[in-house]
């Protein structure tokens, strides 16, 4: 493959729960040999093609109909392997994100700085996105200006939140 970098505009989960609900499709389409790339009833570009062009990945067609013979039925399997490397790039990248994450929540620990909002501003702070794209959790602690929000194990508990998404996400 080509591309060694995700620019996923999504969550990775929900971009890896899209991946194996098209890895599916595709297993139904090789069991009814029914083409792939171009719609085997009139030719038009289909959702598989769309869907590997949107993500800029190579797609292999396979099309027997109305008199086009395209590609060759190992086109499924090379689609889906092309997928799964996909899926294990976009894994990879989250899996950097999470850590680097991580580091950051340990080196706020160590120096008891507050996470969720800016110690200083009381402005929300880069934590809270992070989190909140991936639907984890987030456990505030903040002790500044007047404002207690939250106890000392946050940073651990944002830790593990984490560790756990990272669990799930490699099923």
């Amino acid at each position: 493959m080509a591309h060694n970098t995700i620019a996923v505009n999504v969550p990775a989960k929900q971009e890896i729960e899209a991946v194996n609900g098209v890895i599916k499709q595709l297993k139904e389409y090789q069991s009814k040999n029914w083409a792939i790339g171009l719609n085997g009833d009139n030719l038009a570009p289909d959702g598989f093609l769309a869907f590997f062009t949107e993500r800029q990945l190579p797609f292999s067609y396979y099309v027997r109909a109305q008199g086009v013979n395209v590609g060759e039925p190992t086109a499924y399997q090379v689609n889906t392997d092309t997928l799964n490397h996909y899926v294990a790039l976009i894994r990879s990248a989250e899996g950097l994100a999470v850590h680097a994450v991580i580091e950051q929540l340990n080196r706020y620990k160590a120096n008891n700085w507050a996470i969720g909002l800016n110690g200083t501003t009381l402005q929300p702070d880069d934590f809270l996105p992070f989190f909140d794209t991936r639907g984890v959790p987030f456990a505030y602690y903040v002790r500044s200006g007047g404002v207690e929000l939250g106890a000392p194990a946050a940073y651990d508990n944002n830790i593990k939140a984490l560790q756990q998404y990272l669990q799930h996400l490699g099923q």
